[in-house]
């Protein structure tokens, strides 16, 4: 029925389409600047640990101290990186206008489909296709942000059952945009820990 309905009507489709994009761009925006919030905690516990730990370790070897540091070094530079994006990083607020509006446009998709399918079933003569269009320019025009191509895809990706490779893909580049940054940053200062190692063999 809903496909009928929208080759009929394609305000329908694209509003569905619209509302989709925008609720998973609102999902990816919040999950990505959670990710990026707990990067900078553990990039703040690992500079504390490292700050702290020669003075409970005082037997530590002059390589251990140097890796020490090098690590400490490598650590604070990234919680200013991570604490100068979450400055700067518009997802939170993004993401809320995203909901927001994708909110406003699924009620003007459900009232359009209720009189479109009313309509078609001659309970109502008249449809006033018109005031739908008006009423959905006007909620776009309220929203200052737009949703990624990602989230586009992703709503497609659901709207049209994709499978196999496309959506493998699709997943991929899901994942890189919302994990890689943050878990990379994670991993960093133990993998700066073995290049201290292999710098400073007398450590171990």
């Amino acid at each position: 029925m809903s496909q009928k309905l929208w080759e009929k009507y394609p305000l329908l489709s694209t509003m569905s389409k619209l509302r989709a994009s925008r609720f998973n761009a609102a999902e990816r925006l919040g999950r990505r600047y959670r990710w990026h919030s707990l990067s900078l905690v553990i990039f703040s516990i690992y500079v504390i640990a490292l700050s702290v730990a020669p003075q409970f370790f005082s037997e530590m070897s002059s390589s251990a101290r140097n890796i020490s540091a090098f690590v400490s070094v490598v650590s604070s530079v990234f919680v200013v990186a991570l604490s100068v994006y979450s400055a700067f990083s518009e997802d939170v607020v993004r993401g809320k206008y995203l909901h927001d509006n994708a909110k406003r446009v699924t009620n003007l998709y459900h009232q359009y489909k209720i009189e479109a399918i009313e309509h078609e079933s001659g309970a109502r003569k008249e449809l006033d296709t018109k005031r739908f269009e008006r009423d959905y320019a006007t909620i776009m025009d309220s929203c200052p942000y737009n949703h990624d191509s990602i989230d586009f895809r992703s709503a497609m990706a659901e709207i049209e059952g994709w499978k196999g490779s496309k959506k493998f893909w699709l997943g991929v580049r899901v994942v890189l945009d919302t994990y890689f940054w943050p878990a990379l940053a994670i991993a960093l200062p133990p993998l700066a820990i073995v290049v201290g190692l292999l710098v400073f063999p007398g450590a171990i």
